[in-house]
């Protein structure tokens, strides 16, 4: 999570939707006075690296309470406050989440020598919490952010916004997490109950953004 009030903007990270990459592209125009929260060492380096500004106004006090990545519009609002979440140019993004479901299905089991049953895995909890990405731009269900980028479109989506918010420079998106997954289509793990199981979970998402398999 990135609250600008250098250039007026608040940025909410969901999961597997290269959050952390626009992060790392969004703290290098950020301010002294800037909120911006911790990701992990492995990102940290890399931000440093891109010459992005590290955590920082994060902690409380001063602020109400804690920042953290991955914050809920409802606790992002908290955060900043009510006239600043009015105020400011307020936006996430969202994914497939088929393609999304894959993605941490390789994140989650990077470090073993094999993958467990990609049907099992998609019957557990773990896509139920991928799936409280809506969380991140939605308040008592209901949109709560000026624009969900779409990550297919990401670096097209943001360009956009930068250009909307007038920020110095261009764009410049890091892989951050991308090592992770193997080339390949996400269909090709599915089978017609992972499939579905996925349609169901996701199916508000699915419905809002026209979504398909």
């Amino acid at each position: 999570m990135i609250a600008s009030h250098a250039h007026r903007f608040i940025f909410l990270k969901t999961r597997k939707t290269a959050g952390t990459s626009v992060e790392i592209a969004l703290s290098k125009v950020c301010g002294p006075d800037d909120v911006i929260t911790l990701i992990s060492p492995e990102d940290e380096q890399l931000r440093a690296a891109a010459g992005g500004r590290g955590p920082q106004n994060f902690q409380s006090p001063p602020l109400p309470r804690k920042a953290f990545n991955h914050m809920s519009a409802r606790l992002a609002r908290d955060v900043v406050g009510l006239d600043a979440w009015r105020d400011y140019y307020t936006f996430a993004i969202e994914r497939n989440p088929w393609d999304a479901v894959v993605s941490l299905y390789y994140w989650k089991y990077k470090d073993r020598d094999e993958l467990p049953d990609f049907d099992t895995y998609v019957s557990e909890e773990w896509i139920e919490q991928l799936a409280n990405n809506r969380r991140m731009y939605r308040i008592r269900g209901r949109l709560a952010v000026d624009r969900v980028l779409r990550y297919e479109h990401l670096a097209t989506e943001l360009a956009e916004v930068w250009d909307h918010l007038g920020l110095p420079g261009e764009p410049d998106l890091p892989r951050a997490k991308g090592h992770a997954r193997p080339a390949g289509h996400y269909r090709e793990l599915y089978s017609d109950t992972s499939r579905e199981r996925v349609g169901l979970v996701f199916a508000d998402a699915i419905e809002a953004f026209g979504y398909e398999f």
